[in-house]
C-alpha cells in the first residue's frame, strides 16, 4: 500500500516526503575587510583598504587599531539569504601555540621580574594582545542573511618559520569557513654574519632588520672594516646585539624592536668582544665616530650611557649597547602611563589612530662606505 502511494505521488509530480535525505544547497561565503597598515613582501609599506572574497588567510600588522571585518554570509540554492539561522565563531591559536607565546604568566615571566605586573595589567586590559580578539555582531543571520566578526590585530608574531597564527571557524548546521589570521611585519630580512666585510652579530634572539636598514648598516660596516688607522687590537666590524624577531611584534625582554627599525650596537672598544662605559678598553673617541656616523643615516633616537655628541637620551643601563632606532616614534604599540617602563628605561606607547608609515617603516639615508669619515684620533 505504501509503495502504490509512493508510486502515486511520483506520477503526479508530488513531493515524496524523504526530506532527510535531500542534499543541503546553502552556501557560506565571505568577505573579509581590512583598513589599516598594509606591508608589501619588499617591506614597503602604506596605510590602505583591502577587500577580500573568501580568503583562506590574511595578515594583520601588529598595530593597535588595525580591525578586520570578517562578513559571513548565507544563502540558499537560488542565491537568497537564509534568516535567522545560528553560526557559531570559534578561534584557536593555530601557529606559536606554546605558553610562553600565548599564556600571560608565561609571557610576562619572559619579561624582568620589575616590569612583569605592568605585562601582566596590559594584557587584562586588552592592549597587550595575544591572540586576535573578535566581536561578533549576532548569534543568528540577519536579513541579509549575515554575521559580522570584527578582528583585532595581535601582537605575537614569532620568529619561526611562519607567523604567529589564529585559525577563525564560522559553521553553521551544515557549512564550515575556516579563515587564518597571522600576526606579521613582512618583509624583514635576516642579518647575516659577515665580519669579513665590517658586520656581525652577537647574542641575538631577533636577528632581523628592515631590508633598508640593513643595507645602511653594511654599507657602515664596510667603510668602518676600511678605516686604515685604528689602533692594534680595535675590531674591524662593528657588532649588533639587538634587532627584531622574524615576522616583528613581542621580542621580550624589550618594549621596543618590533618593527624591524630599531638596532642595537656595540660601543667600540680597543680589544674585540663586549665592552662597556668605564671600561679600561672603552674607547669614547672612537665610539664618538660610531654616533656620528649613525646620525648621517638619520638616526632619530640613541640612547647610550655616555653623553657624546649624538646622544639622545643618556642612560645607565645602555654601558654595553647604543639603542640605535630609524623609526619617527620609535616606541610602542601600547597605552602607557610616565611609571611605566621596560629594562631599558623606555616607556610604553600608544598607536592607535596614527596614520604615518614612518612610525613603522625606518627611514634611512642610503650612504656608500667612502660617504663615512671616523675620526679616531686623541
Amino acid at each position: 500500500m505504501k509503495a502504490r502511494i509512493a508510486l502515486i505521488s511520483a506520477a503526479l509530480g508530488l513531493c515524496c516526503p524523504v526530506f532527510a535525505n535531500t542534499p543541503d544547497t546553502s552556501t557560506l561565503s565571505s568577505q573579509f575587510y581590512y583598513d589599516g597598515l598594509i606591508m608589501a613582501p619588499d617591506g614597503r609599506g602604506y596605510f590602505g583598504q583591502q577587500w577580500l572574497e573568501n580568503a583562506a588567510e590574511v595578515t594583520l600588522y601588529p598595530k593597535n587599531g588595525n580591525t578586520a571585518i570578517w562578513t559571513l554570509t548565507l544563502t540558499n540554492g537560488q542565491g537568497l539569504p537564509i534568516v535567522g539561522e545560528p553560526v557559531k565563531i570559534s578561534s584557536a591559536p593555530f601557529t606559536l601555540t606554546t605558553s610562553q607565546w600565548r599564556d600571560p604568566a608565561g609571557m610576562a615571566a619572559r619579561f624582568s621580574s620589575s616590569v612583569r605586573a605592568k605585562v601582566l595589567t596590559r594584557i587584562e586590559q586588552g592592549l597587550f594582545r595575544l591572540k586576535a580578539p573578535y566581536d561578533v555582531s549576532a548569534p543568528l543571520t540577519d536579513a541579509k542573511g549575515q554575521v559580522v566578526v570584527s578582528i583585532n590585530n595581535f601582537h605575537s608574531c614569532g620568529n619561526d618559520t611562519t607567523p604567529g597564527t589564529d585559525q577563525f571557524i564560522a559553521q553553521t548546521s551544515t557549512q564550515q569557513l575556516k579563515l587564518k589570521v597571522k600576526c606579521a611585519v613582512t618583509g624583514l630580512v635576516a642579518i647575516p654574519d659577515t665580519p669579513s666585510q665590517g658586520l656581525t652579530t652577537s647574542g641575538l634572539v631577533g636577528r632581523h632588520l628592515h631590508p633598508d636598514l640593513l643595507t645602511a648598516l653594511q654599507n657602515l660596516g664596510r667603510a668602518w672594516h676600511a678605516q686604515p688607522d685604528k689602533p692594534a687590537g680595535m675590531p674591524d666590524h662593528l657588532t649588533i646585539t639587538g634587532a627584531t624577531m622574524r615576522w616583528g611584534g613581542i621580542n621580550p625582554p624589550h618594549f621596543t624592536h618590533k618593527f624591524g627599525g630599531t638596532v642595537d650596537i656595540r660601543p667600540i672598544g680597543t680589544q674585540s668582544g663586549p665592552v662597556s662605559v668605564g671600561d679600561a678598553a672603552y674607547d669614547r673617541q672612537a665610539t664618538q665616530s660610531l654616533v656620528d656616523a649613525l646620525v648621517q643615516l638619520g638616526a632619530t633616537q640613541i640612547i647610550f650611557a655616555d653623553n657624546l655628541t649624538g646622544v639622545t637620551q643618556v642612560k645607565a643601563n645602555h654601558k654595553n649597547h647604543l639603542h640605535v632606532s630609524f623609526l619617527s616614534e620609535p616606541l610602542e604599540p601600547w597605552h602607557h602611563d610616565e611609571s611605566d617602563s621596560d629594562d631599558e628605561g623606555l616607556h610604553w606607547h600608544d598607536y592607535e589612530g596614527i596614520y604615518d608609515i614612518r612610525y613603522f617603516i625606518p627611514e634611512v639615508k642610503q650612504l656608500k662606505p667612502d660617504a663615512f669619515e671616523f675620526n679616531l684620533k686623541r
